[in-house]
């Protein structure tokens, strides 16, 4: 501690009015060990001394994650200048365990392994697994527009549901051929239904996703001087839904308009105009799978939440590997005595995983039904 407040000390002689920011890690998540010391006046005293000390290595822990130091200049009664500076901790002590205690004759020292940081905003350095099913599409096409637009709306279809399958944070069910019929999911029960007894109906699971994809082609004619212009206007919809419960998650739109024939009183003009479905796939096959593409941004930049069980002594999860869940990954809930309780995954399946938390003398039992959630790969 003295060395650390010679620096600051000496950093402060170049500045008089400014703020210095010393980062020592970014909003990440770290893991420090720290020990804290305090001086035992009296055995009397022995409870506050060791408060004292775990406030000092939790201090200690803070600076470690960043210090902003603040310096400034106080004119004294006798109109001399006198310079202070003001040491903050910049990062957040999310969680804390005590690993050892030591009481000698003169001091309590206390050593501690924390999580200091900061939890970060919603961010998409880092994208995750997740695991989708896909049902069947909407087409809806404008019976003014050209024959080929129904051979073109399939066309689309297809293009889209190949560019899902070849996305490799993806895991993807191609349940295309059933409609999604929400209430229908939600309210029927298996034990009795004749379908799900026989051929089963096709449900997603917990911490998976469905998604129903829409097409909307239409058909759209404007007068310009004495030219008309026709073209086609392709809107592509697709809506997200939570697995098991079907809740919405979110919708990406798109749409593209295309020009396919014009008529006027010039030839000339008209055959320079002139075009046909070739002539217009590309671009509106372009524009698919950039929809395509936001849908899987939106989808692997999504959070990874759930609910905690403890059974048998173990804190569970009905997330796995088909989640994106890795072994060793963070996870974080509301805390009582601290901001949050940080865990790590112990053991991971394809559907479950076990989780220990950081604090080692946390009660399981009262993590018990709280909402937990995944950490970007820190």
């Amino acid at each position: 501690m003295r060395s650390l407040v010679i620096c600051l000390v000496f950093i402060g002689s170049f500045i008089s009015y400014g703020t210095i920011s010393v980062a020592f890690a970014k909003d990440t998540l770290r893991f420090i060990e720290t020990t804290g010391r305090a001086v035992i006046e009296d055995d009397e005293t022995i409870d506050i001394s060791r408060r004292r000390a775990l406030e000092d290595a939790l201090y200690l822990a803070a600076l470690h994650g960043g210090a902003k130091i603040n310096g400034f200049s106080a004119v004294n009664t006798d109109t001399s200048i006198q310079e202070n500076l003001v040491v903050q901790p910049s990062s957040q002590i999310l969680d804390y365990t005590i690993i050892s205690e030591k009481k000698t004759d003169s001091h309590f020292m206390i050593k501690i392994r924390s999580a200091v940081g900061k939890l970060k905003v919603k961010s998409c350095k880092n994208k995750g697994l997740k695991s989708l099913s896909i049902y069947k599409p909407i087409i809806n096409v404008d019976p003014s527009a050209p024959f080929w637009a129904n051979s073109l709306a399939d066309e689309l279809t297809n293009s889209i549901m190949n560019f899902l399958k070849s996305e490799k944070d993806v895991n993807l069910t191609d349940n295309s051929y059933v409609a999604l019929d929400r209430t229908q999911l939600l309210t029927t029960n298996d034990d009795y239904d004749y379908i799900s007894l026989t051929s089963g109906r096709q449900k997603t699971q917990y911490g998976d996703y469905a998604a129903v994809l829409s097409i909307s082609i239409a058909y759209k004619e404007k007068l310009v001087g004495f030219t008309k212009f026709d073209s086609l206007i392709i809107t592509f919809t697709s809506d997200i839904y939570d697995g098991e419960t079907y809740s919405f998650s979110f919708s990406e739109t798109k749409s593209i308009e295309a020009l396919f024939s014009s008529s006027g009183p010039w030839r000339t003009i008209n055959l320079l105009l002139r075009t046909n479905r070739e002539n217009i796939i590309e671009p509106i096959l372009a524009s698919a799978k950039e929809h395509s593409e936001d849908v899987i941004n939106n989808l692997t930049c999504k959070k990874i939440n759930s609910i905690i069980t403890v059974k048998n002594g173990r804190i569970e999860v009905p997330l796995g590997k088909r989640h994106g869940i890795k072994s060793s990954a963070l996870a974080v809930t509301k805390g009582e005595q601290t901001p949050f309780n940080v865990l790590r995954v112990e053991q991971v399946s394809e559907s479950k995983s076990v989780l220990v938390p950081l604090n080692n003398a946390l009660e399981f039992s009262k993590l018990n039904g709280k909402s937990i959630q995944f950490l970007d790969n820190m």
